[in-house]
């Protein structure tokens, strides 16, 4: 567990809080590019506890700005966008995506008052069907994370975006436990054992069933850390290890292992201390376009509904997250049952993570060796939080390895051999005084 102190120090990102200005020096996805258009309306976004405006100029090029007019303060996602420029409603004032003040109607023809004031704007660039950009620093602007799949083509990747009522880190942590699917996803697990199709998990992850108490192995690297759910199997009559990989790349992504040909990658991004908001990017890396009907098969496993313009879905503790008491009962269902009583793997997570509560006390918790990951995770960015307050480097900010080999995999693996030289691939050697935890059976 941690400690009053620490707890804050993870959870908050506003108001000039340590966790904030750390994350403010990554680079952060902000909408789907197909949320904007051309000449067509901005969009109000809030990242860390700050609003800004998004949109597309007349070139089809993408702007990020303060929301609120540096003339009076007006909201610019109210704007007129045309002529390469936002024109705020209320005087007139025009805006670039640069945050260039190139015309101000109110005042006096003869003026040079535009020439003395600009709007904050934000390095911001499109990869992978997303719009990132950074809010931090701009002599300190770091490399663009360039994932694997950032550079497929639109109609190879597919993402899923939510909104979730609750702080980034218990979400993210979701995402780095291996030992919670076999029981919040056993119904999944259950119709992959039977044969079942689904693109959630490797081809090999029928096996997760068969032993929820994994032992994790885990390494630091350059980024984060990678680690290792090794669980007993057979394969031709011999024992070998089912190994599953999974990676904690700062601040706030998780990849992990895909059917072959294809990559996952989820991030978590802070709305504000209480609400964050979810990416799940589906990519094919093998030349192949992913079918709409296949689109639409991934939408309905995840669960994710309609949403209202803020990405959130009528799912939430007033409505039990719509959990179904009834689907749960074996006795009137037998081998139907539904384990959750929620629909769809994304559902399911989101409905434990907020029923945590808006941000969880950790000073409650009882942590146990299947818990390895998330220790891990927390003691690397409470660090990295305080490194950046001293003024260092903090993790994943070198040049010492590369985001488009991190790679997470799942392989059977004869126990005789290293899992590190056999599954997936680390981005870059660890580094020099990585720490591991290994061979501790949950």
């Amino acid at each position: 567990m941690l400690n009053t102190a620490d707890n804050e120090l993870l959870t908050r990102v506003e108001s000039g809080a340590p966790m904030g200005d750390l994350m403010r020096r990554y680079w952060m996805p902000v909408l789907m590019s197909a949320d904007v258009e051309s000449d067509g309306a901005p969009r109000r976004v809030r990242i860390l506890g700050g609003n800004y405006v998004v949109f597309r100029d007349s070139n089809g090029e993408v702007g990020v700005l303060d929301e609120y007019c540096p003339h009076r303060g007006a909201s610019l996602a109210l704007a007129r966008n045309e002529n390469c420029a936002l024109q705020c409603l209320y005087h007139g004032w025009r805006v670039d995506r640069h945050g260039k003040v190139i015309e101000t109607p109110s005042e006096p023809g003869n003026s040079t008052f535009k020439d003395k004031i600009r709007q904050i704007a934000y390095p911001s660039r499109e990869a992978g069907g997303l719009i990132w950009a950074y809010f931090g620093d701009v002599s300190a602007e770091p490399d663009f994370p360039l994932f694997e799949w950032t550079t497929r083509a639109p109609e190879e990747i597919y993402t899923i975006r939510v909104a979730q009522r609750c702080n980034w880190a218990q979400a993210l942590e979701g995402a780095i436990d291996a030992a919670h699917a076999n029981f919040l996803h056993n119904d999944l697990m259950r119709r992959l054992v039977s044969g079942g199709e689904y693109t959630g998990g490797g081809g090999l992850q029928n096996m997760t069933l068969s032993d929820g108490a994994p032992t994790l192995e885990i390494e630091n690297l350059p980024y984060g850390f990678q680690y290792a759910a090794l669980r007993s199997a057979v394969s031709d009559g011999k024992p070998v290890n089912y190994v599953r990989t999974t990676q904690f790349v700062a601040p706030n992504w998780a990849l992990f292992s895909a059917p072959k040909g294809w990559r996952f990658a989820q991030a978590f991004v802070p709305v504000d201390d209480h609400n964050t908001v979810f990416y799940f990017a589906h990519a094919r890396v093998d030349g192949e376009p992913i079918p709409e009907d296949y689109r639409a098969k991934i939408l309905e496993w995840s669960g994710v509904g309609e949403m209202d313009r803020d990405f959130h879905m009528d799912f939430h503790t007033g409505n039990m997250w719509r959990q179904d008491r009834d689907a749960m009962s074996r006795a009137k269902h037998g081998d139907a049952f539904s384990f959750s009583g929620l629909t769809g793997n994304q559902t399911e997570d989101l409905g434990v993570q907020e029923s945590m509560g808006p941000i969880y006390d950790r000073t409650r918790e009882h942590l146990g060796t299947s818990d390895l990951a998330i220790i891990r995770m927390r003691r690397l960015m409470l660090e990295a939080a305080r490194r950046n307050e001293r003024g260092e480097t903090p993790l994943g900010l070198g040049n010492n390895f590369h985001y488009s080999g991190i790679r997470a995999a799942e392989e059977l693996v004869d126990p005789s051999l290293r899992w590190q030289d056999v599954v997936g691939s680390r981005g870059e050697a660890p580094i020099a005084d990585a720490s591991s935890d290994r061979g501790i059976r949950l």
